[in-house]
């Protein structure tokens, strides 16, 4: 894997990087400060990061939020200081796995293992989440649809829906595109339908 290491002491970061090589691994970085991290990030395309929390510049978490929102990967904290608040920080962001200094390859190689595999359950999760909101905007797209389309043309629920799955078959569109288009004309159609008031003395 193509690693991303990140550590301001400059000892702590070369004996990890020769450890990961020595692994089999291949070393981005090492950077030395969070700022440096997210550059390196944004320019290598890491599989993974391992970046320490507290960091000149830019906090690692800091730098593990932008790493992460630009594009998701794996990440390791790590931090010379086994303190409950850096855990729970790290928890709120996307971290698969946690060290502590001195990490040698008894403990590393199975974090690594860990975090890639959590990371894979998480995109999958992440994946069948973004569908289903996905399916649910379309719905409620289609269900508004059908009451414009039951309003106006004075037809039943169910016709409604035949109507649009028509237009959809028609178009060769999906039924929350052509949902959107009948959302979109709505005023005009309500203008269009409009009855002209009546004259005076009528």
């Amino acid at each position: 894997m193509r690693i991303l290491v990140a550590d301001d002491e400059a000892a702590s970061a070369q004996s990890l990087a020769e450890l990961l090589t020595l692994i089999g691994h291949q070393v981005v970085g090492p950077a030395c400060d969070g700022e440096e991290a997210v550059r390196l990030a944004e320019r290598e395309k890491p599989d993974l990061a391992i970046l320490d929390v507290e960091m000149p510049r830019m906090s690692g978490l800091e730098a593990i939020d932008r790493i992460t929102r630009a594009r998701p990967i794996p990440v390791i904290v790590l931090t010379g200081h086994d303190c409950p608040e850096f855990v729970d920080r790290a928890a709120q962001l996307p971290v698969f796995n946690y060290l502590s200094k001195p990490a040698g390859a008894d403990r590393l190689v199975p974090a690594i293992r860990l975090a890639s595999a959590r990371f894979l359950e998480w995109s999958a999760l992440h994946g069948q989440v973004g569908e289903l909101s996905r399916k649910m905007d379309e719905r409620k797209l289609v269900e508004r649809a059908k009451g414009i389309l039951m309003e106006l043309r004075g037809l039943g629920e169910d016709e409604a829906f035949r109507l649009l799955q028509r237009e959809s078959q028609h178009r060769g569109k999906s039924m929350a595109a052509v949902a959107r288009v009948v959302i979109a004309t709505q005023g005009v159609v309500r203008r269009v339908v409009r009855p002209s008031p009546a004259e005076p003395g009528a």
